[in-house]
């Protein structure tokens, strides 16, 4: 079965999918050079199907998903499309699917007016909104979990009204020709692309981002609680805490921006501390609503969504008068870093508290392992993450490195093929392993083209011995583009769209970051041979293939990638995992340090590069001393 899952909003994407094997995942910022890119587009499909030798006409299904603020929208409304359709219910199976819930999606979509975003597009009204159990609407968030005896809890587990309740039938137009679709709603999209790709056969799953976790129509946005068992996934709970907006708006607060401003006060806070912290705030916003939901105003920021969490930011205010900060300075100022770091504090204390009220539900079902699932943007915040390793019961933690938006399609495929139709999951794979190349390969014609464009600006080897000299560039201090294989799914680079530098001198921290056009203060993350791990880090999980933990850092010699506070965002490379961990093992042969600096391949603001023209601009535009494509090395000519 041949199934093309579609991501339609934010982070836009396509995968493809067949008999529950990705082969491919494209995200379309990497093709219009645009970040975060908004809008799906018919050629996006195209492409990702040719790439796999296919057609259109092997396509079976489709699976739909999109952000919450977003509709299913596609920028040429003459090739692509969506409706609410019950006939493909008819053809999947009415009885997985709740006509209630249909009903109402189908009503919104015919009386509100939506606007797509390009002017010849198509939007459909996004009804995310599914039904939720009474006890789930009450007002008290996840208190009552506490009351409820085991078995009362377990009903959860196993009702089909919830198996169902958050999967609409559709319908996707392309270029003329009808299929059927299933659309799956945000946060079941986003723990399904972490359950169905981790190693477990059964796990709990917390799937948040920065959505206003308090609407009258939809109390589930901040986050979802879900579990994971063989080919089935369903909600077992809300998870409304504010930990992904309040981050969000801190980011925005002091000049951090919308879309990069929550990985940029990720780095920040350590340069603080929480002076702002407050203890109170720690729990579900609808039990907090007195303290969090309070009228007034608060001078420091301007936003439709601080409504939510308005009366956290006025005590952070009160707070920062009695401490004598200037509330509109900086991100560097006193006020600026002290914030960063109050809101990192809360974020993780928000997550410690909803992971012990799903403990506590687990237990209580007699459901409680080690093993957990984190998706949602959230699960990019890696501090937090080690904390759940290090302070709770889950100590085998699954983070899939295309956790945030780009990553709905693979999970709306997944959830379609696995929980909808029943399929079978396949074995087990190694997570001391990346999954992350799923993206393109380029064709050796297409790299030759492009070095055969550029061989009168660029002096170019080729056939070189890859590892070995860009290990010896490394030990000389130069600064090294690696474009290698398949690009990575997510935003990490991993090794095969990095930029690499020595990490045992201090200087290259300013170095690369003058390079990238980044704030100076930023730090930058070490990949390390997995068995060697324990060399220079402590702390964290066993392995972090997809660089989603935080460790402290031993060594004192790694003075490039340890932050101000003595950690690090490290990357575990396992044996065989291809040019980047040869890389890695020629430059400990010559150095004795089983650690390079790795960062992404892509300039300010733009996203990371896609193709061998791509990365030559990257090296024309930039200080970076030497470009490896595949076995080729390219410098700028001398002068």
């Amino acid at each position: 079965m041949l199934i093309v899952g579609i991501q339609c909003g934010h982070d836009a994407s396509v995968v493809v999918l067949q008999d529950g094997r990705i082969l491919v995942h494209l995200e379309r910022e990497r093709v219009s050079r645009i970040r975060h890119d908004e809008s799906m587009s018919a050629e996006l499909i195209h492409q990702a199907l040719r790439y796999c030798g296919l057609d259109a006409g092997d396509v079976d299904m489709f699976a739909v998903s999109t952000t919450q603020r977003y509709g299913y929208q596609s920028d040429d409304a003459s090739r692509l499309s969506f409706a609410y359709d019950w006939a493909s219910a008819e053809k999947i199976g009415a009885a997985r699917f709740r006509r209630t819930v249909f009903d109402r999606a189908a009503h919104l979509a015919e009386t509100t007016r939506v606007r797509a975003i390009h002017a010849d597009g198509h939007q459909l009204f996004n009804s995310e909104w599914p039904d939720m159990p009474d006890i789930w609407m009450a007002g008290r968030g996840m208190e009552p979990i506490g009351k409820m005896d085991g078995e009362k809890l377990g009903s959860i587990f196993t009702a089909p009204s919830l198996w169902y309740s958050q999967a609409l039938p559709m319908t996707v137009t392309l270029d003329g020709r009808s299929y059927p679709a299933v659309g799956v709603m945000h946060q079941l999209a986003h723990a399904s692309a972490a359950f169905y790709q981790s190693s477990f056969d059964a796990a709990p799953v917390l799937a948040h981002d920065n959505g206003n976790p308090v609407r009258r129509r939809n109390k589930y946005v901040g986050g979802m609680l879900f579990y994971g068992e063989g080919h089935r996934l369903s909600p077992i709970w809300t998870a409304p805490i504010a930990a992904g907006v309040i981050y969000s708006l801190c980011a925005q607060t002091i000049g951090l921006g919308r879309d990069a401003g929550p990985g940029k006060l990720m780095g920040l806070s350590a340069y603080g501390s929480p002076s702002m912290f407050d203890e109170r705030y720690i729990g579900d916003v609808e039990m907090l609503a007195p303290i969090y939901l309070t009228k007034g105003r608060i001078r420091s920021l301007k936003s439709e969504n601080v409504q939510t969490v308005v009366g956290w930011f006025q005590e952070v205010e009160r707070r920062a008068g009695d401490l004598g900060l200037d509330i509109h300075a900086g991100a560097l100022s006193p006020f600026g870093k002290d914030l960063a770091a109050t809101a990192q504090k809360t974020f993780e204390e928000l997550v410690l508290y909803a992971l012990r009220r799903l403990q506590l539900m687990l237990t209580k079902t007699g459901r409680m392992s080690p093993n957990l699932c984190l998706s949602g943007g959230c699960a990019l915040n890696c501090p937090a993450n080690s904390r759940i390793v290090e302070e709770t019961d889950f100590t085998s933690v699954f983070v899939p490195p295309s956790c945030d938006d780009g990553g709905l399609s693979i999970g709306a495929a997944l959830y379609l093929y696995h929980h909808l139709l029943e399929n079978p999951r396949t074995g087990p794979s190694d997570h001391s392993r990346s999954i992350a190349a799923l993206g393109r390969a380029n064709a050796p014609a297409d790299i030759d083209r492009a070095l055969a464009a550029a061989a009168g600006e660029f002096e170019i080897e080729t056939g070189i011995d890859l590892a070995e000299r860009a290990a010896a560039d490394l030990a000389e201090d130069k600064v090294v583009a690696l474009f290698q294989g398949r690009s990575e799914s997510g935003p990490r680079a991993l090794g095969q769209r990095s930029l690499l530098a020595d990490p045992r001198r201090t200087a290259n921290w300013a170095r690369v970051n003058g390079l990238k056009s980044r704030e100076l203060w930023r730090p930058f993350a070490p990949a390390t041979l997995s068995e060697r791990l324990r060399d220079n880090f402590d702390g964290g999980p066993a392995d972090s293939p997809h660089m989603l933990f935080n460790y402290r850092v031993r060594s004192r010699d790694l003075g490039a990638v340890t932050h101000v506070d003595g950690s690090a965002r490290a990357q575990t490379v396992a044996p065989g995992s291809g040019p980047f961990r040869d890389v890695i093992e020629a430059f400990d042969r010559r150095t004795g340090t089983p650690v390079v600096l790795n960062t992404s391949l892509n300039g300010p603001g733009e996203p990371i590069c896609e193709t061998p023209e791509h990365a030559l601009a990257f090296l024309r535009r930039t200080a970076a001393d030497v470009l490896y494509v595949e076995n080729n090395r390219i410098r700028r000519r001398s002068a």
